[in-house]
């Protein structure tokens, strides 16, 4: 099968932060009381997150975590709108780390962002 290379497309306007959120011990008690919390708030700023979603270890059932992409100017803005989520709030999660991230090349962009290596080769390098 035979894939045509990836469209370019222009780089997303808006930063996005990922939310690495590993879960503590003991967070299925949590997870269940405050999922509704948690979903009342994720559904009512959908438009705000690129995705997120709950991990868990390749080819296990249990959850060890969740993972959010967040569309924000800054990160404190992105931290604002986290600190909303119960999940956030009641501690359930042992770490939380945020990164800038950007989305370079796949569905969400529709393509890449790049033209060609040599445009982009002095990112690659931490520029």
């Amino acid at each position: 099968m035979t894939i045509d290379p990836p469209p370019t497309v222009p780089r997303q306007a808006q930063k996005s932060f990922l939310f690495v959120c590993s879960d503590g011990p003991d967070s299925a008690a949590p997870r269940t009381a405050h999922l509704d919390g948690h979903l009342r708030h994720v559904e009512a700023n959908w438009t705000r997150y690129v995705v997120a979603g709950p991990i868990r270890k390749p080819d296990a059932t249990d959850l060890v975590g969740s993972v959010f992409i967040v569309l924000a100017d800054s990160a404190d803005e992105a931290w604002e709108l986290m600190r909303g989520d119960p999940y956030i709030t009641c501690g359930m999660y042992e770490s939380i780390s945020c990164h800038d991230l950007t989305l370079s090349v796949g569905l969400f962009p529709g393509g890449k962002i790049w033209e060609s290596a040599d445009a982009i080769r002095h990112r690659a390098a931490g520029g």
